[in-house]
């Protein structure tokens, strides 16, 4: 399960689901999909230059990280974007099902309507799974 965070002008948060990710190993930027019909509020204010969040979490045991960095761009995604995407949603929804997820639960949250792709600069990674780490800052020296 993929998650971001932005924030509008006045701090207020907006949150929605991501359709999928890639990483660029060159750049380090992550190409993050998000569907704008599903979460207009969140993707609007993914500007350039704001600062975004993103959470990567395994569903099976809730093995989670959580992305600090930049948006540097915002645009349709383009056909290997979409792609991408369609084959994101429907392997989550296989592992979903899996684990006793119903498709119609899962309707209102995943989606590969109108990709957005967002180029972020990451900055920070920090342990997200729940319990005594959460919340702490990865370093190249923790994940030795």
């Amino acid at each position: 399960m993929m998650l971001f965070a932005t924030r509008d002008e006045a701090g207020r948060p907006m949150i929605g689901r991501g359709s999928g990710v890639r990483v660029d190993r060159q750049s380090g930027h992550l190409h993050f999909l998000a569907s704008r019909c599903q979460w207009p509020k969140a993707v609007s204010e993914a500007l350039p230059g704001r600062p975004i969040a993103t959470t990567y979490v395994r569903a099976a045991d809730y093995k989670a990280c959580q992305i600090k960095g930049w948006v540097l761009e915002a645009r349709p995604a383009d056909a290997a974007g979409r792609a991408r995407g369609e084959a994101y949603v429907a392997e989550q929804l296989a592992r979903m099902l899996a684990l006793g997820v119903t498709r119609m639960q899962l309707s209102s949250t995943l989606s590969d309507r109108e990709l957005i792709c967002l180029t972020i600069e990451p900055q920070e990674i920090f342990e997200q799974t729940p319990g005594p780490g959460a919340g702490r800052r990865l370093t190249p020296e923790a994940a030795a």
